[in-house]
């Protein structure tokens, strides 16, 4: 069943009462966002009855430039060249070009009637591209006064065009084609039944139009691919793509999510939508919609946060973002001949920063989310994930990312194991978690009949204490019956047997409601009793937790969190409760924790027998963990330079960081040519950490593709020599490679395959040994030498073991580092 759309419904001041209309309109769950009256940078949430559900702070935008074109201005774009610049197509058949500081660099003449449409591409940075009313498509150099080339002729109007990767720009037009240029090559995707009039993108490659018709069309490639459609109720008038997603306006006022279910009702008929880049510092997705009332509305459709950008006097046509300084700009134009230039001020005050998760992606974690979600979608078993990070490196910001990533395809549990102990057993804890996300995921009926049917499933389970509870309880209830019966002979009489009845009726509910707290395990008293009076209650439980995982309806994944807080009796009572109860059940888990901390409670635990059981280089945590864990992701590092820019954001003032905009676009299109790993190293290697910083989302998604994935693989396949020699061994490798990967290409840090190969075995063979080689990597060159002086005693053995010789011979102290992300 498709999930329940939730409509977020904009109002410019709220009273206080919420107007019948809207209150219909939401009836059905919805909710409404409305500004605070007293705070016009601050939004209340209200449900369909007006009540308030929660407040957010929105971050002001402020128009910074007034740009006058002399005519109504139909579309916009944002080229980020040095200086960025912008385009406005225009009604009197001219495109006309500003820097971003407002000097007028250029008019591009050539349409023969109004331009409907302009395009830049960020792999093309000199380049923008238009089409108009006389149906052709032009490409134009801004370099220079060369005039525009035209690509290609439509066979009447062409009302929309939008560029991406490799110099490709699609148009769709009057004769309901849609075309696609790719360097000199036109190709015609297919046909509308009606005129179209709109196009866009999907992570800058796949195509996507509307149409008159009603209908949208995602254009898979090769061309000839069927067209998926995805019906509405009204036209569409306004197409943008980001990443994956597709969001639509409509006739009716509406802007969706397509594939998603999340939409927000406008008062006007939206004409023009953007969405923000992923090189913004906040990467969650931004829309920008412009409509006929002349008001630019910014939508979070993570948050619901919604600001209003009053200025255009007419019909707004055409929005573009770009970034400046890691600042997001916006660019609008409209049917009153003006384009504005929005961003947010500098801030004149230091606001306190909390230390609580954050839900913005600051410091590009989000793609490390998803990547971690992408596993875990392809996994059919339990699979267990070890976030690994100190405290304060951000390791519940990332697992918020994956519960956001995760929840419409898993039932996510959250887990605060900090919170959780003392308060019961570890199993009981994680049990009663599950219980309240099945629960959850129920009205009331269903949570009626799973509570029943869950108090069966246990009495099933603990069998014969509970019968006889129930047998004493009832033969109490007779006997206080009796003692209180009488043959009714007066109205005393009476009174007593109904007295005797009550007690009776009320001794037999107390003490079921006793025996099932204590006997039944509904509370952590009765967990403990039944831990001492059953001979093998863990078996018991590991069938209930089985029985209860599988009236989920989705796929469960625990996300454990702040367990580095707790003492080191729970969390080894913990994960050994995750270990024997569930891992054999399905049930994902992601534990977020300090590996340090959890190591020491093992071996704390277990001190004993350390010495028996560890191994030189693989003390007795490490084992314990190398057991328990599938993959272990390390947090990114903060380099100096994304540190500069995280403070920035807290203080509120631009970043200083700036890329070159031609570079950036050279080493984009490199990526894209990019078929494996090593071609991604060797374009990110060619270049400085600022561009580095600038399109490591577009890396890790090169080297995360299929093809680069399977390719990857092969290369692996040569190490497996220097494994050892077992097929789980082999498989840890590989995911422990391809995640520190991602880690490291999220940092812009392009270590060579060779190098990170190397370092990752050396970190499974003999972990405590990469321990000391990341703050000592100059101990690397003491390898097959005697000058073992400064080397801890434990590892010496290791600098003279053969294996180690030959892992480590290609293995400098630089290298090293680079693997470690200094």
């Amino acid at each position: 069943m498709a999930p329940q759309r939730e409509t977020r419904v904009y109002i410019p001041r709220h009273s206080g009462a919420l107007p019948a209309p809207l209150s219909a309109l939401v009836a059905d769950s919805g909710t409404v966002v409305v500004h605070d009256p007293a705070d016009a940078d601050r939004v209340i949430t209200l449900d369909a009855l007006g009540t308030e559900l929660k407040r957010a702070a929105v971050a002001p935008v402020r128009e910074q430039r007034l740009l006058r074109a002399g005519s109504p201005v139909t579309s916009v774009a944002f080229v980020e060249a040095d200086p960025p610049m912008v385009v406005a197509g225009c009604e009197d058949g001219v495109a006309r070009v500003w820097s971003l500081d407002g000097t007028a660099l250029r008019e591009l003449h050539g349409h023969t009637g109004p331009v409907w449409g302009v395009a830049a591409s960020r792999y093309a940075a000199g380049q923008v591209f238009t089409c108009g009313q006389d149906g052709t498509v032009r490409a134009w150099p801004l370099y220079g006064e060369q005039d525009g080339i035209v690509l290609y002729q439509h066979d009447g109007i062409a009302n929309a065009i939008v560029a991406g990767r490799g110099s490709t720009v699609v148009s769709g037009g009057d004769d309901n084609q849609v075309i696609r240029w790719t360097n000199g090559s036109v190709e015609p995707l297919g046909t509308h039944n009606d005129f179209v009039t709109g196009v866009a993108l999907l992570d800058d490659a796949t195509p996507v139009s509307i149409s008159n018709d009603g209908t949208i069309r995602l254009w898979s490639y090769p061309t000839g691919a069927a067209p998926l459609p995805f019906p509405t109720d009204s036209t569409y008038t306004c197409v943008v793509g980001y990443e994956s997603m597709i969001f639509t306006g409509t006739e009716d006022g509406l802007v969706t999510e397509a594939q998603g279910d999340t939409a927000l009702a406008v008062a006007t008929q939206p004409r023009a939508l953007a969405v923000s880049s992923i090189d913004s510092i906040d990467s969650r997705p931004t829309v920008a919609i412009g409509g006929d009332d002349g008001l630019i509305r910014l939508w979070e459709p993570g948050s619901g946060a919604l600001t209003n950008l009053p200025g255009h006097t007419g019909p707004v046509r055409g929005l573009a973002f770009g970034t400046l300084d890691d600042r997001l700009v916006l660019v609008s134009g409209g049917v009153d001949g003006t384009v504005r230039v929005w961003t947010r001020p500098m801030a004149d005050q230091i606001e306190w920063a909390t230390d609580a998760p954050s839900d913005k992606d600051l410091l590009r974690r989000q793609p490390l989310a998803r990547l971690i979600a992408r596993h875990l979608r392809n996994v059919n078993s339990s699979f267990l994930v070890h976030l690994d990070g100190p405290w304060g490196s951000g390791k519940s910001t990332v697992l918020g990312f994956v519960r956001e990533e995760l929840k419409q395809d898993f039932t996510v549990v959250p887990f605060d194991a900090w919170r959780e102990a003392g308060v019961g057993p570890a199993w009981w804890a994680l049990l009663t978690a599950l219980r309240t996300a099945v629960r959850g995921q129920r009205g009331f009926w269903g949570r009626l009949g799973l509570r029943i049917s869950e108090s069966f499933a246990r009495l099933r389970r603990v069998g014969a204490p509970v019968a006889l509870a129930l047998a004493v309880l009832l033969a109490a209830g007779a006997g206080i019956w009796w003692l209180f019966a009488s043959d009714l002979k007066s109205f005393g009489d009476i009174v007593k047997n109904i007295t005797g009845a009550i007690a009776g009726v009320g001794t037999l509910v107390a003490g079921a409601l006793v025996a099932s707290r204590f006997l039944l395990w509904d509370s952590a008293r009765g967990a403990k009793l039944f831990e001492q009076s059953n001979t093998n209650p863990m078996l018991e439980v590991n069938r209930h937790f089985g029985w209860l995982a599988a009236r989920a309806k989705r796929p469960v994944v625990f996300l454990v969190d702040d367990l580095d807080r707790c003492k080191e009796s729970y969390v080894v009572d913990l994960l050994d409760s995750v270990q024997t109860l569930v891992r054999d059940i399905g049930p994902h888990f992601i534990v977020s924790a300090d590996g340090a901390w959890l190591r020491a409670s093992y071996e704390q635990a277990y001190e004993r027998f350390t010495t028996a059981v560890a191994e030189p280089g693989r003390p007795l945590g490490y084992l314990f963990l190398d057991k328990f864990f599938q993959l272990r992701v390390p947090m990114p590092m903060i380099d100096s330079s994304r540190q500069e820019g995280y403070l920035s954001t807290l203080l509120g003032t631009a970043a200083p960081r700036r890329a070159n905009a031609a570079e950036v676009a050279r080493v984009r299109t490199e990526l894209d040519r990019s078929s494996t790993e090593a071609e991604v190293v060797a374009a990110m290697s060619a270049t400085s950490q600022e561009v580095r910083d600038r399109v490591a989302t577009e890396a890790l998604q090169r080297i995360t593709s299929p093809e680069a994935v399977a390719a990857t693989e092969h290369v692996l396949q040569r190490y497996a020599k220097q494994l050892p020699k077992n097929p789980r061994a082999m498989k840890r490798f590989i995911n422990t490679y391809s995640m520190v990967r991602a880690v490291r290409t999220l940092e812009g840090n392009p270590v060579p395959v060779a190098d990170l190969a190397r370092w990752t075995i050396l970190e499974i063979r003999w972990p405590s040994l990469a321990d000391h080689l990341r703050t000592h990597p100059e101990s690397i060159l003491h390898v097959d030498t005697t000058e073992l002086e400064d080397i801890p005693e434990p590892l010496r053995p290791l600098f003279t073991d053969a294996a180690l010789v030959d892992l480590s011979r290609t293995l400098t102290p630089d290298a090293i580092r680079a693997c470690c992300g200094d």
